[in-house]
């Protein structure tokens, strides 16, 4: 696992997790002896979460989130197939980012409490965040989210410049198909492989806007 202050993973949402939810075996077993209860969990927009955890008896000892959860769940109205990114801050904290069943980051200004500051993002200066699955046996290219190709497809350089958490910049190429989904192509491969890149990984993209 990478340092915990840079700890992030995915969790969808499946079926019966309206009041827990399990977080992954790996990182379980590193925060589970010192990581506080009840933790705090803040969305992209600010909001913030008190929610309380406990490890299960039975193996593999996962941390379920609990009592807290469920009005979270409630509150951004969560449904099978939605996912969140969770960015895990020692020893209390996780920053959340909310994503919909098309992958595309939700717009948190419809879940607002009353006197709640505006959606800002907490992660960076974005415009759109969304993420990407690699497809099988198809090293060649990757297709984005039909929803963003649709509302930024008209405005996108081309090239596209990607920029990876370490600074590196590829240069990648992309077309349009007729259903109007944005797929990138020349150059991807190349990514792919420098960064050993597996068929079904996640891929997280952050769009700055020109």
């Amino acid at each position: 696992m990478p340092p915990l202050a840079d700890c992030r993973f995915f969790r969808f949402i499946i079926p019966n997790m309206e009041n827990q939810i399990r977080l992954p075996v790996a990182f379980s077993n590193v925060v589970r002896d010192n990581m506080s209860n009840p933790v705090e969990v803040i969305t992209t927009n600010g909001q913030s979460w008190s929610i309380s955890w406990f490890v299960e008896e039975e193996h593999p000892h996962q941390v379920v989130f609990t009592r807290g959860w469920r009005a979270f769940y409630e509150h951004y109205h969560l449904r099978i197939g939605d996912s969140m990114l969770l960015s895990y801050h020692q020893p209390k904290f996780f920053y959340a980012a909310i994503h919909d069943t098309t992958y595309f980051e939700i717009n948190y200004g419809r879940h607002l409490r009353n006197g709640s500051l505006p959606a800002i993002p907490a992660h960076g200066n974005y415009a759109v965040q969304f993420f990407a699955i690699i497809p099988v046996n198809d090293p060649d290219t990757l297709k984005l989210p039909l929803r963003f190709s649709r509302e930024y497809g008209r405005s996108l350089p081309r090239p596209l410049t990607l920029t990876t958490p370490t600074g590196h910049r590829h240069r990648v190429g992309w077309n349009m198909q007729p259903n109007g989904r944005i797929v990138l192509h020349g150059g991807w491969d190349g990514v792919r492989a420098r960064y050993g890149l597996r068929d079904q990984w996640l891929v997280l993209f952050r769009y700055h806007a020109l």
